[in-house]
């Protein structure tokens, strides 16, 4: 396995959503055949709206939070996108994680 600029961008959004779904990469629970990330993808077709793939304690924090953490999982789908060559390279995640926090 050869170690890219896009593999490694995909890397980080894995991590992210991680971080902002609390779910494992690989669970039983999404269901045969799918992983954290198609889940996350997946998600309108299902019916459910970004908010309800968060962490459900984030409900409880303020509504700037939310936004920032709602902002950070757009931010992962591009780094997951299915398509190598769409997706951003780290220079401009990190420029686009460095606005949120600005905002």
């Amino acid at each position: 396995m050869q170690v890219t600029a896009p593999g490694n961008v995909y890397s980080y959004g894995v991590v992210l959503l991680e971080i902002l779904t609390t779910q494992l990469p690989v669970d039983e629970a999404f269901g045969e055949g799918i992983d954290l990330v198609k889940w996350v993808h997946t998600a309108p077709t299902r019916g459910e709206t970004p908010e309800q793939i968060l962490d459900a304690r984030l409900s409880t924090v303020s509504f700037a939070w939310r936004k920032e953490m709602l902002a950070a999982l757009k931010v992962a789908l591009l780094c997951t996108d299915t398509t190598p060559a769409k997706r951003p390279k780290m220079k401009k995640v990190v420029e686009m994680l460095q606005e949120i926090t600005q905002n």
